[in-house]
């Protein structure tokens, strides 16, 4: 199996700021270099027309022609640099007057005195050409059109060293820049690395809060969030340990018991009085019975548990026919007790979406905690309500609850002072974990005649397109 990529804040953040820098090194780097090879260019262009004009005041008429007067001295002087510098002399009708080269002539009229910048080639090397239409000075008479052209090599190589000139501050500007941001990141990282350290530093056993005080605002959610969850596992580590410490003192006793029951076993059987034999036999059973209730409580409580109940896969199932079996299979403990023991269902079903077995468990819980603690001749009832949710209610007209006791007899092993009636303690304590891990809300009151109601409100579920539900 191929382990996923895991993905890196410092990555993240040299790619955040590198990318929109490297972005911007390149816009402006090219901004800079078209607006440069711009002023070059017009540099080169007025230099052109300068030397046009030069060429220009050279002009005279001789005896009704037009001739020129440029010495190779003169023609050297209007060279630029290492560049090819090329002129044609035409007269008004494209006549060649003089020159050095075939230049292409203009392709529409000129206006007076106004140059015109083209490019053109000369023996395969591509140039810059200027043209006017101007007349001989003091012959206004005489119209001619004059062509310079030069190469246009020395404006690449200016061009090229003005490209250099950008792109290679703006390389060094953008290095530092990168180890900026690398030294700025891994300095605004450190504070994970140091909480990283304190907290791998630390032993199983220390759960207490990480401090905050030196902690940058932006990391101080983080540390909030592992002490909050420190702070739940304290929690849950010291119920665990009450847990554990209330199961065996319950435990304790029944077994104390047995043995002793055990030993008075062992000290009649010589005697062999059937009396007393058979009531120690009873005791045993009876204790026997305290143990395996509590045992499957404990279970219970232990497959209630949120860590458990998390494993599980919910489902849609009818509440209905979950609490009517539920309640089903507790009606020989009422007869015993000659409990009136009633369910009054909905009267179509009615979906939850969680574990059936684990609400089968919650119904079983309730109804046997109000069996067992209603005087015999009493009534209980289970009932499954429709409203804005789905509301499961189990009524009894037994002694009640206190209403300063109704907070505590959900905590485990707690149970109401006064009362005589058998029991574990841990009823209500797995109806309560239950009904958490179902997102369902309990609410203990008085019942309608005293004794006590107890109702469990679920969200609905949604129907199983016209299929059953399926129940484990």
């Amino acid at each position: 199996m191929t382990k996923p990529k895991t993905r890196s804040i410092r990555r993240q953040l040299l790619a955040w700021l590198l990318m929109p820098l490297s972005a911007l090194w390149l816009v402006s780097t090219a901004i800079g270099y078209f607006r440069s090879v711009d002023l070059a260019e017009d540099r080169y262009d007025h230099e052109l027309i300068n030397s046009a004009d030069s060429v220009i005041a050279r002009l005279e008429v001789v005896d009704g022609k037009v001739v020129v007067d440029l010495p190779p001295q003169a023609l050297a002087m209007l060279k630029h640099g290492n560049n090819e510098f090329y002129y044609e002399i035409l007269t008004n009708d494209f006549a060649r007057v003089s020159g050095d080269v075939n230049l292409p002539g203009p392709q529409d009229d000129l206006p007076p005195h106004v140059p015109k910048l083209t490019y053109g080639t000369i023996n395969g090397q591509r140039v810059r050409i200027c043209t006017i239409r101007t007349f001989v000075e003091n012959h206004t008479d005489v119209s001619v059109i004059v062509e310079c052209a030069e190469t246009v090599k020395p404006r690449e190589d200016f061009a090229h060293q003005l490209l250099i000139g950008i792109i290679v501050p703006q390389l060094l500007l953008i290095g530092l820049g990168s180890l900026a941001i690398w030294q700025g990141v891994s300095r605004g990282l450190r504070p994970l690395g140091d909480l990283e350290k304190e907290l791998a530093s630390r032993s199983q056993f220390d759960l207490s809060p990480v401090s905050d005080v030196q902690t940058p605002q932006e990391v101080q959610p983080l540390v909030h969030a592992i002490n909050d969850l420190l702070g739940r596992l304290r929690e849950d580590i010291d119920s665990q340990r009450r847990f554990v410490a209330n199961a065996a003192h319950q435990l304790r006793t029944p077994l104390a018991g047995l043995k002793t029951y055990i030993g008075v076993v062992n000290s009649m059987a010589a005697k062999v009085n059937q009396k007393e034999l058979s009531t120690a036999v009873s005791q045993l059973d009876n204790g026997l019975n305290r143990i395996t209730h509590l045992v499957t409580r404990l279970l219970a409580l232990a497959k209630a548990e949120p860590n458990a109940a998390a494993n599980i896969k919910p489902q849609n199932f009818d509440l209905n026919l979950v609490a009517a079996e539920a309640t089903s299979d507790l009606v020989g403990d009422a007869i015993e007790k000659n409990i009136d023991l009633a369910f009054e269902g909905a009267p179509g079903p009615l979906f939850v979406s969680g574990d059936p077995a684990s609400v089968r468990e919650l119904v079983m819980n309730l109804v046997d905690n109000a069996v067992r603690y209603t005087p015999t001749g009493g009534h209980v009832t289970v009932r499954v309500q429709n409203g804005n949710g789905v509301t499961l209610a189990v009524e009894d007209d037994g002694p009640g609850i206190a209403e300063a006791e109704r907070d505590r007899v959900f905590e485990r092993f707690y149970r109401v002072l006064g009362t005589d009636a058998a029991g574990s303690g841990l009823g209500l304590a797995i109806v309560r974990e239950i009904a958490n891990t179902h997102n369902a809300r309990v609410i203990l009151d008085g019942g309608t005649s005293g004794g006590t109601v107890v109702k469990v409100e679920f969200n609905k579920g949604q129907a199983l397109s016209g299929t059953n539900p399926v129940l484990n």
